[in-house]
C-alpha cells in the first residue's frame, strides 16, 4: 500500500485531471489523499448559501471517490497570486507532512489558470528528498479546460 495525494487548486481539477487514476490506485489498496489549495468566500460575491452547498458537495465527492483523508485550504480561488509564496508553500507542507505520501499528482504548471501555476510550483518546493524523504515520485496531470489553453511559446506542450 502507497499513500497518494492529490494537489487541486479548485475542488474538479482532480477529477477532471486524474480522477481515473485516482479510482485505480484506491482499487489496488493504496491510501489517497486530496488537498484543495482554494475556496470561494462571500467577499468574492459568492452567497452563504452556494458556500454551504459547495462544502456539501466537496464533502459527497470525497465520500465518493473513497479519500482516506482530505483538507481544504481557505485561499480565495483565482487570488493565488496576491498570497506570499511562503504561506502557500507552507500550507501545502503542513498537510504532506502530516501524511507522509509517496507520490504526488499536481497540476500541470503551465496551465492557462495562474491558480495552477502557483499550486504546481509552492508544491515542487515541497518535494526536496532532504526535507521529505517519503515523496518518491511527482506525477503532474492535465486538467481539460486549462491545459489546452495554455499558449505559453516557451513550452513543448504537456
Amino acid at each position: 500500500m502507497n499513500k497518494i495525494m492529490v494537489i487541486a487548486p479548485h475542488p474538479d481539477d482532480e477529477t477532471l485531471g486524474c480522477g481515473g487514476t485516482l479510482l485505480r490506485h484506491i482499487s489496488d489498496g493504496d491510501e489517497v489523499y486530496w488537498l484543495i489549495c482554494t475556496t470561494i468566500t462571500e467577499s468574492q460575491g459568492f452567497t452563504k448559501e452556494r458556500i454551504e452547498e459547495r462544502k456539501k458537495e466537496i464533502d459527497l465527492v470525497a465520500n465518493m471517490f473513497g479519500f482516506a483523508g482530505y483538507r481544504q485550504l481557505n485561499f480565495n480561488t483565482t487570488e493565488l497570486d496576491q498570497v506570499p509564496r511562503n504561506e502557500l508553500v507552507g500550507a501545502i507542507a503542513e498537510y504532506i507532512k502530516e501524511i507522509e505520501p509517496h507520490t504526488l499528482y499536481l497540476p500541470f504548471r503551465n496551465d492557462v489558470h495562474s491558480d495552477h501555476a502557483f499550486v504546481f510550483d509552492s508544491t515542487v518546493a515541497c518535494t526536496k528528498s532532504f526535507r521529505y524523504p517519503y515523496v518518491k515520485k511527482v506525477c503532474v496531470y492535465e486538467t481539460l479546460s486549462e491545459t489546452e489553453f495554455g499558449l505559453r511559446t516557451d513550452d513543448g506542450g504537456f
